[in-house]
This record gives C-alpha cells, structure tokens and sequence, in this order.
C-alpha cells in the first residue's frame, strides 16, 4: 500500500513540477559554497591551485528511493593565462523514476581590477540526458474511487523515454576586499543566469522551454579576534546570501557561518515560494577544514548539512542531507611561467592560516 502511495505521491509531484512540460526545479544545495562552478560559471578558478570538489544531497525519504543527487567538479586556475577551467558532473535520481545525468566544460576570465579588487567572467557549456521510467508511475485516469488503482495502461501520451539537450550558462563574480581597523574583509557577489539555450526537455514530444534561472549570491568574511600574540586572526563570522529565481520559483536563503580553524559551523534560513505557496526551513551546517601535506600544499575540507523543513511538507519529508568534500592543491596550475614567479591575480590569499576559505 505504501508503494501504491508513493507513485501516486510521484506521479502527482512530476506532473505537478513539469517533468512533462519542462518547468522542473533544477537540484539547489545547501552547501553551495562547496559545488562553486555549479553555482556560477564565473567562479571556475577563483582559488589559486586545482580544486576538486564532490557532494551528495538526500531528500524526500518518504518516497521509495528519496530525491538523491551526486555531483563532482575540478578547477585549476592559470595565473598566467589569468583565466580558470573546470568541469562540473551531477546525476539526480528521483525516487528511482526520472533521472537526469549532467556533464559541463567551464571558463573563467579572471581580470585584476586594481590590487583589491578582482572581476571573473565565466562560461559553462553542459551536455543532459534526462530519461524516464513510465512503469514506476500511476496516472489519474488510473485512478478510481472506490477499487483504487484500476489495471491497464493509462492515455497519458509520453511519446519519449530518454531526452537529450544542450545548455549554456554565464555569469560575472566580483571578489573585492577593503580593511576596518586593520583587519581585512573579504567579499565575494555574484550573478549567474543559467538555461541561456532554454532546452526543451519535455517527454510528449511538445515544444516546452526551460525557463531561465538566476542566481544571486554573496559571502563575506569578517575577523572577529585575534590569536593569543594578536599576530594571527583566529575567530571569523561569515554571512551567506542566495536568491533564485526561475519563472514562478523563488529560493531565498540567508545565514551565517562562525569559523574558527580548523572547524566551522554555520546555520541558514530558507524560503522557498511557488506562487501562492510556500516552504521555510533551517538548515544546519558543520564542518572542518585541515591544512595537509607538507608546506601545507592540500587543504582538505570536509562539511555536512541537515535541513529541517517546519511549514509545507513538515517533518514527512524526514529532513535534507548533504555531505561535501572539497581538496584544494594550491601548488597546480596549467601553463605556468618557467623558472620565474607568476603573475598573482588573486588577492584572496588570507594574511592568516587560521582562515577557512568558504568562498
């Protein structure tokens, strides 16, 4: 019976979030900070080194199979060439229904405003394949009253049962720092719009376009105190802001993190609105951060997040996991100078080893 109620549960829920007529929600993070060229193409090579990142978000456990989505992306800067490439890879399951497999090439054109200020213009090119599986799914005209789910096929025409199509994504990034009392402050806001192509992924074989997404976000890092000789600031408050926008969904979150090497924590307030209807939650984030190897060449970032839904789908949603990973190799680019030192194009080289580098 439970099974029977989850593909009614499914059915409903695809139809409803436009599996069938392109106006899907695409996968959001808790932990965006973490999947960066996801975020915005613009930030691809914003860390000096090769960054390699992985995540992996589980929700919606009430259904069978839950809403699970695993993503990896790498970037390597190029100080010389003053630009960033990366590749971006996620597949999202849905309840072991739809799943969509992702694969990107990114760019990056990092221009060096003045001493503090730094501009990133990036591009992101994505193949997806998106594909159904029709006999996981139960349709109205499946459905009866009084005997239940009735035996038989259904007229719902889904002509298709895998979709391909190509996408594009731009954005912009500007990392700016300025100084108070000698302490300084370090910025990130950027402006991604992604679907530049608006893909048609519909299932019935119907012209349906994918709307437009835009994204909106910003961090910062302020000091709080210093280390016991005040030489080294040890205690740092990160705010975070996220908006998206994609025709009739709007995602707000807002929080803040506290860091304090080699660990972080953090705690966020989401909005999510789909006309009339909304969804609010806290989502609750921890992690930690080491410097490795020798010279401290890795750094290696580990961080979790549960978010807990209070209005809309309640506590049936059994809450949101994700966990994330992230190394960085600060001592690998890709054509650097010989036998002399390249050209430094980002000013985000903390002056403390205490900081952790959440943007």
């Amino acid at each position: 019976m439970k099974q029977v109620l989850s593909k009614i549960f499914l059915s409903i829920l695809l139809m409803a979030g436009g599996a069938f007529c392109a106006c899907a929600q695409d996968p959001t993070f808790a932990q965006f900070y973490q999947f960066r060229t996801y975020l915005n193409p613009a930030a691809t090579g914003s860390e000096k080194g090769l960054n390699v990142a992985a995540i992996f978000k589980n929700q919606w456990n009430y259904v069978p199979g839950g809403f699970n989505t695993y993503g990896i992306s790498m970037d390597v800067q190029s100080a010389r060439l003053s630009s960033g490439l990366g590749v971006t890879a996620y597949r999202d399951v849905e309840a072991r229904s739809l799943q969509t497999n992702y694969v990107s090439a990114s760019y990056a054109y990092i221009a060096r405003i003045s001493k503090n200020i730094n501009l990133h213009i990036g591009v992101n090119a994505a193949f997806v394949n998106k594909s159904l599986d029709r006999s996981r799914l139960i349709f109205t005209d499946q459905l009866d009253p009084e005997v239940g789910v009735v035996p038989g096929g259904s007229s719902t025409n889904i002509v298709l049962r895998k979709v391909n199509y190509f996408d594009l994504d731009a954005g912009v990034l500007l990392r700016f720092r300025y100084d108070i009392h000698d302490r300084p402050i370090h910025n990130s806001f950027g402006f991604a719009v992604h679907h530049l192509t608006r893909p048609d992924e519909s299932f019935e074989n119907i012209a349906t376009k994918v709307p437009m997404r835009f994204t909106i976000h910003y961090g910062s890092i302020f000091p709080i105190s210093r280390g016991r000789y005040k030489k080294n600031i040890d205690f740092y408050l990160s705010p975070v802001f996220k908006f998206d926008f994609m025709e009739k969904i709007r995602v707000y979150s807002a929080g803040t993190y506290v860091t304090f090497k080699p660990m972080y924590v953090g705690v966020m307030y989401q909005l999510n609105k789909y006309r009339l209807n909304s969804t609010q939650g806290l989502v609750f984030t921890g992690g930690v951060d080491w410097d490795m190897g020798r010279d401290n060449l890795m750094t290696l970032n580990i961080g979790y997040s549960y978010q807990m839904d209070f209005t809309g789908v309640t506590t049936k949603s059994q809450g949101q996991h994700e966990v994330t990973m992230r190394m960085n190799f600060n001592n690998v680019a890709i054509y650097s100078p010989k036998k002399r030192k390249g050209k430094k194009i980002d000013c985000y080289d903390f002056p403390s080893k205490n900081a952790v580098k959440l943007f």
